[in-house]
């Protein structure tokens, strides 16, 4: 029996202030081309944006520290099964979303960019081969 690659849950932002812009930990994806960021926040009327980056030239040293931060750069990615978006807004006092993406990429990353309000975030990534 074969077995596929897969990246099982893996929080990438445990609560952290949406008062100010928050960059997730990168995840390498080593052949994972498709997956899911799923968010969900609460607070005092958090408003700001999500956004999906991938690089191939962030790099880890064999000791796990970063070797190259890498070049990152905003893709187009699925929101909630429908919407096609390189930009993702979030509001309102609480809410939750999950944001489809597929690429070849070897290292992703989410961001957070703060315009307003106070709150907390959290993501979890999932991820697998297509």
């Amino acid at each position: 029996m074969s077995t596929r690659s897969s990246l099982r849950p893996e929080v990438v932002i445990n609560a952290a202030s949406m008062a100010a812009n928050i960059t997730s930990s990168p995840t390498v994806l080593q052949s994972l081309t498709l997956g899911t960021y799923a968010y969900s926040w609460s607070g005092s009327s958090p408003v700001g944006s999500l956004a999906i980056q991938i690089s191939d030239d962030y790099s880890l040293n064999p000791n796990g520290t970063v070797n190259n931060a890498g070049t990152w750069n905003t893709v187009y990615v699925t929101l909630n099964g429908s919407t096609i978006t390189n930009s993702i807004p979030i509001s309102g006092n609480s809410g939750n979303g999950i944001v489809e993406w597929s690429t070849g990429a070897y290292a992703i990353r989410t961001v957070y960019t703060a315009v307003s309000g106070t709150g907390t975030l959290s993501a979890t990534i999932v991820a697998k081969v297509a």
